[in-house]
């Protein structure tokens, strides 16, 4: 029986569309922000300018592990652009030295179409990492803190807990809770 595999870079590319249309309407609303505070002058306008760019800041945060994930995919897609040109020049060569012998229009044609697809596979690569590219420029500026480098994904063995001790309860919603008095429930604004 066939087992099925998560394809982790398929889910990156599919994902990398929705995080520039995030970013894409951050960025937007934070440059429209800033020409209202250069015409206004107004002081509060320029703080809630600072704001946004620090919310731009936090979501970069948030979605760090997924631009992670990018940048590592950013490499790969390099090697195989790399990979993939190396092959279409000799699938070239190949072509041209075929043209000079007689009776092989047949394959030539069939290599011809090949090539054809690996040219068009080589710009779908090049489309992908342009958006990588643009995205990690836009970026930039609002992480200058946490530079999203490649990292290499390491398999790591759990904590072990000491025998005889209980495990400690982990509070996901800290934050939420930390702006409550104690006991009040948390409630969303949605």
């Amino acid at each position: 029986m066939s087992e099925l595999q998560f394809d982790e870079n398929l889910a990156i590319r599919e994902v990398l569309d929705d995080i520039v249309a995030m970013v894409d309407r951050r960025e937007k609303l934070i440059q429209s922000a800033t020409e209202l505070a250069e015409r206004s002058r107004n002081d509060l306008t320029a703080r809630n300018v600072k704001r946004l760019e620090k919310y731009m800041t936090d979501f970069l945060v948030l979605f760090e592990p997924i631009l992670v994930k990018v940048r590592n995919y950013q490499e790969s897609l390099n090697e195989s652009i790399t990979e993939t040109e190396n092959y279409l020049r000799s699938l070239e060569g190949i072509i041209d030295a075929g043209k000079g012998v007689d009776g092989s229009s047949a394959t030539i044609q069939e290599l011809e179409k090949d090539a054809n697809g690996v040219v068009e596979e080589l710009q779908l690569m090049h489309q992908a990492h342009d958006k990588i590219d643009d995205l990690f420029s836009k970026t930039g500026r609002y992480n200058l803190s946490a530079k999203i480098e490649p990292k290499r994904e390491e398999h790591t063995q759990p904590a072990k807990v000491p025998v005889g001790t209980k495990p400690r309860a982990v509070h996901t919603d800290f934050l939420a809770r930390s702006r409550l008095p104690p006991g009040q429930p948390v409630k969303s604004e949605y």
